[in-house]
């Protein structure tokens, strides 16, 4: 019979096919009578014991393999021997193969997929795939980021804490929880935490209480589109408030016509919802009035320089009607209470947000609601260890000698920045990313 197998020490004998699953059947390949272990005497033969184990799959089916082995008893001792099959998995009835191919796989697929082409039960991957993840969390180690992104994600029944490397924009780590419990701890023992220089997050106090003591020259920006999402919940609450003294069929064509037209910018605006939208002042000045502070507000960040846009807050703020729009003036109130840390915005070097930290969050939920209950470890770890995407950025480079200095005289040093948050998006839609 044609070798299907291809493992040492072993003959496939017979090949049976159902609509589930092929069962090879194998016999191990006879030698010489070994002598016994314990006390070296010749050791006699005692009949076969036929295991079953599960191999690689073949034509895309699981692969069950029957492989029937000697027993030798010993004359002396009583003790019996079965020879020790090499390519088995030491702690499961599996080949090591399939072992090994069930850790590429795990943390790309989901376990209930993989258990199906594999014929193993979800458990099995499961154990797998934590064996795995606790030799990657005992080896990988991410760059320390220039510019860190720090935001939160409710996963798994509770809120987390995502940190991003906004240089590169590559994940670089994911903390159970975002307590200052938690955060004040890693900050203290980040490696290389004088590297960073900027960190993007929201206005969550814990976020900054927890860094500002160990990060010694970082400068803290508030994320531009926490700021500006107020202003456009200001202008959503104004537009219920409205729809509220409306009857039933006035409160259903307001939402349908005028909801989605005052979320746009007037430059992404058709002719036609430029018309609609001079309808609204007519018919709502209220609520126009409202859009044109939504609006005035957005354009403070529209300014390039910092001092401009200052200003520009001062006119907007002044502008406002003492007692009409009290969601805008909560709005100026909370840009007072944080005045330093937005308008620090204008003073990195690149306009910093935390657009990829949200990004790569609207991936967790989606591996969270794929995944059918998996736990946050296993969460994090399809996203932190993602093989294709941790390829993306990293690579080789001189060893630093000092921070943001690389040596001429160091030798080379493997530098990796965490799974690239775009490739991550792509993998996603492609399907490639379960």
């Amino acid at each position: 019979m044609f070798d299907l197998l291809n493992l040492p020490g072993v003959t496939p004998v017979d090949l049976r096919s159902s609509h589930k699953e092929i069962t090879i059947v194998a016999d191990v390949i006879d030698g010489e009578v070994p002598n016994c272990p314990q006390c070296q005497k010749p050791l006699y033969r005692h009949g076969k014991r036929v295991t079953t184990f599960a191999d690689t799959p073949i034509q895309m089916q699981p692969v069950r393999l029957e492989v029937s082995r000697p027993r030798y008893r010993c004359a002396e001792c009583a003790k019996l021997l079965t020879p020790e099959l090499p390519f088995l998995d030491d702690r499961r009835r599996a080949t090591a193969r399939l072992v090994d191919a069930v850790r590429e796989r795990c943390l790309g697929q989901t376990f209930h997929s993989l258990a199906d082409q594999t014929g193993l039960a979800v458990n099995t991957i499961k154990n797998i795939a934590h064996d795995l993840i606790a030799e990657l969390e005992a080896t990988v180690r991410y760059e320390t980021p220039v510019i860190l992104g720090i935001d939160e994600v409710m996963i798994a029944g509770d809120y987390r804490c995502v940190m991003t490397n906004l240089a590169t924009n590559n994940v670089f780590e994911i903390l159970e929880d975002r307590t200052q419990d938690v955060l004040k701890p890693y900050f203290k023992t980040l490696k290389d935490r004088e590297k960073v220089e900027w960190v993007c997050t929201d206005m969550w106090k814990p976020f900054k209480n927890s860094f500002s003591a160990y990060l010694p020259n970082a400068k803290l920006i508030i994320d531009k589109f926490h700021v500006v999402k107020m202003a456009s919940e200001a202008l959503e609450e104004e537009r219920k408030a409205y729809q509220s003294q409306l009857t039933k069929d006035e409160r259903v064509q307001v939402k349908k016509s005028v909801r989605w037209l005052l979320v746009k910018r007037p430059a992404n605006l058709s002719p036609n919802e430029l018309k609609a939208l001079e309808v609204v002042r007519e018919v709502m000045p209220g609520l126009a009035l409202a859009y044109d502070f939504k609006e005035m507000f957005f354009r403070i960040y529209d300014d390039p320089v910092k001092e401009s846009a200052m200003r520009a807050f001062e006119a907007w703020e002044t502008s406002l009607p003492d007692k009409e729009l009290p969601l805008f003036h909560s709005l100026a109130r909370t840009v007072h209470n944080h005045y330093e840390d937005i308008f620090t915005y204008w003073d990195s070097p690149k306009r910093i947000t935390n657009a990829y930290t949200e990004c790569l969050n609207g991936l967790m939920k989606m591996s969270n609601r794929m995944g059918r209950g998996y736990s946050f470890k296993i969460i994090r770890a399809k996203t932190m260890y993602a093989k294709h995407a941790r390829k993306v950025g990293s690579g080789v480079r001189l060893a630093a000698t000092g921070v943001n200095r690389v040596s001429t005289k160091g030798g080379l040093e493997t530098v990796e920045y965490g799974p690239h948050i775009p490739t991550l998006v792509e993998l996603a839609e492609s399907g490639g990313l379960d």
